[in-house]
């Protein structure tokens, strides 16, 4: 018996790092869940400046040594403006990590929009994206972890000790179903 793999998305949100412990957080979630696909959700690390940069840089080595396999998506967010800047200015990561301000994961029947969020209020963001009534939103900014079925949002959390505990975790996204895990647990 063989076929495709399942399909794994593994999306975290604000990780501000280099924030003491996060890389063994890091860690734990990305050995726990060995996703296809690791989304970095906005406010990865505080990225206003240039010299900022190497911060940018040394998150993604961090999380390429923990997950050499996985693609890896980094979103901006309003405390990592500059990221994606710093992303395209570095030749080992130019054309291996897609840095943007959205990423789309069309699965089976549904349409993930994983947007940072801070952008808008959902309905505006559902708006600007382009989200149908049956597609998700994926939102970083808010210090929530849940899924709202009703307006069809996910809200993401954070891995930062910033957040209050039950809003510390991260979302898995697969070719059938999505679920947030709470790191308090």
């Amino acid at each position: 018996m063989g076929g495709k793999l399942a399909l794994k998305i593994l999306v975290i949100s604000n990780i501000r790092f280099p924030e003491p412990h996060i890389e063994s957080v890091l860690s734990n979630v990305i050995k726990k869940e060995e996703p296809e696909t690791i989304v970095l959700n906005g406010d990865t690390t505080q990225c206003y400046w240039d010299y900022e940069c190497p911060r940018v840089i040394d998150v993604l080595y961090v999380i390429r040594s923990i997950a050499p396999w996985a693609q890896l998506v980094y979103i901006q967010g309003d405390m990592d403006p500059h990221a994606i800047k710093c992303i395209m200015a570095e030749p080992r990561y130019r054309e291996e990590i897609i840095g943007t301000t959205m990423y789309i994961a069309d699965v089976s029947s549904a349409k993930y929009y994983i947007i940072h969020g801070h952008q808008g209020d959902i309905d505006q963001l559902r708006k600007s994206v382009g989200a149908g009534p049956w597609d998700w939103l994926v939102i970083g900014q808010h210090k929530r972890l849940e899924v709202d079925k009703l307006a069809r949002v996910i809200y993401a959390g954070g891995i930062t000790r910033d957040y209050p505990p039950e809003a510390r975790g991260y979302v898995v996204i697969t070719d059938s179903s999505h679920y947030t895990r709470s790191l308090s647990h």
